[in-house]
């Protein structure tokens, strides 16, 4: 089988999360053989916000700095003997925001994946409130996973994939790559609208689609026949309705919520999700 995922960005916070953060990203990294690279963002916010003007507070700076070196080190030197031999796993702490960050390194090392944890109880530090995942994705075309709980890279035997008004083939061949692993289902979900041209040329994206899978490949595949359309909270009630183990979506209108108040209030489905959500920007 080919491989698809060569080497995973891993943010960590040393916060609750990583524990979890960690033990997740081994076991993507065993399943898949693939390097480790662990980055924290030094960010003045995270020293004393209405002190550091970057000459004043430099020292202060560069104390939590080498104090987060420490932590990453020891954080290394806990999780790195639990990758499989020839595996590597490498660390990085810069200054900055994690957004700009993040994009450069995506881009300089050459990840193809990035773990982002979604905490279990909504609260403003968390790192998936920090970044904006959908601009992220689409400035670096990297897939963006957002890690739960209940994640489990081995048991994604059902995998929802919204389609709209185009082929998703980015979307159709990580599915595909997950399934045939897993043995897995892809569920591919069509979208109704009130637009009848809109609801043609989206039935004629799931056909074509469910054609692709069918012809090019041996996954089992689903459609759907209800009446769902292919926004925040419908995606969500279609994950659950078929117990989905991941949700796939491109950025944009199949990420956040529609109207004002969703972009207002930063309403995006991997922010909401209890399901694993993996997002990923079309072909440009």
């Amino acid at each position: 089988m080919t491989k698809i995922f060569n080497r995973i960005l891993v943010p960590v916070s040393f916060n609750s999360n990583t524990t979890m953060l960690m033990n997740k990203a081994l076991q993507v990294a065993n399943e898949f053989n693939c390097d480790l690279h662990l980055l924290y963002v030094q960010t003045p916010m995270t020293v004393i916000p209405f002190l550091y003007d970057g000459t004043f507070s430099g020292s202060l700076f560069n104390f939590f700095t080498e104090d987060s070196n420490k932590r990453m080190e020891k954080l290394e030197n806990e999780y790195k003997a639990k990758l499989n031999d020839g595996l590597l796993m490498t660390t990085e702490t810069l200054p900055g925001s994690w957004q700009t960050v993040m994009k450069e390194v995506i881009i300089s090392k050459h990840i193809d994946l990035v773990l982002i944890p979604k905490y279990h109880r909504k609260f403003t530090g968390a790192l998936v409130q920090q970044i904006s995942i959908d601009k992220l994705s689409q400035q670096t075309q990297c897939p963006v996973l957002t890690v739960t709980r209940r994640f489990d890279v081995t048991h994604l035997h059902n995998i929802v994939v919204p389609v709209n008004d185009f082929i998703p083939i980015k979307k159709l061949t990580m599915a595909t790559f997950l399934a045939r692993k897993f043995n897995g289902i892809i569920h591919l979900m069509g979208n109704k609208t009130y637009s009848k041209s809109e609801e043609r040329i989206n039935t004629r994206c799931v056909k074509k689609s469910y054609q692709l899978l069918r012809d090019y490949t041996n996954v089992r595949v689903h459609c759907s026949s209800e009446t769902y359309t292919n926004d925040h909270a419908n995606t969500l009630t279609y994950a659950k309705d078929v117990a989905a183990d991941l949700i796939v979506v491109n950025p944009g209108k199949e990420s956040i919520q529609k109207g004002w108040l969703g972009k207002w209030f930063g309403k995006y489905l991997y922010r909401e999700s209890n399901i694993p959500v993996l997002t990923i920007a079309p072909q440009q």
